[in-house]
């Protein structure tokens, strides 16, 4: 039985590189991709011999959400409307921003694209961030 261990264990590693490498290959190619449907992840994920890896997806999308608030102070829905990033998850990248000190809703004003009223205009920015925002 230790016999099989050990065989297993040699064989994940053996291919352990090859994942690494997979694995890099999917991530650039997600970075030099628009956005991808979250039904088409897994299949692109499985065309670099993967398991479906949501947070390769999810880290990239959160870092164009970012860098895109670094430059434009702007609302979810028109970031949502520039990079086709679905509103509902920038609004998780969002929080998680916010969470890390590193987001901060500079004024409510009438969005862009919505038209709706007192809406957030968020800055990754941390020159533009209020003073009394503590930044850690």
């Amino acid at each position: 039985m230790r016999t099989n261990k050990s065989n297993s264990l040699m064989s994940f590693e053996k291919g352990q590189g090859k994942n690494t490498q997979n694995l890099s290959l999917l991530k650039e190619y997600v970075e030099q991709s628009e956005y991808i449907e979250k039904g088409e992840q897994p299949i692109i994920c499985k065309q670099f011999n993967l398991p479906y890896i949501k947070s390769v997806f999810a880290n990239e999308y959160r870092k164009r959400f970012y860098n895109h608030l670094l430059i434009n102070t702007t609302t979810t829905a028109d970031v949502s409307e520039q990079t086709r990033i679905p509103e509902k998850f920038l609004c998780q990248a969002k929080a998680y921003y916010e969470k890390k000190g590193l987001l901060q809703v500079l004024y409510c004003d009438r969005c862009p694209v919505t038209k709706s009223k007192n809406v957030n205009f968020l800055s990754t920015n941390k020159k533009l961030f209020k003073e009394y925002y503590k930044i850690k």
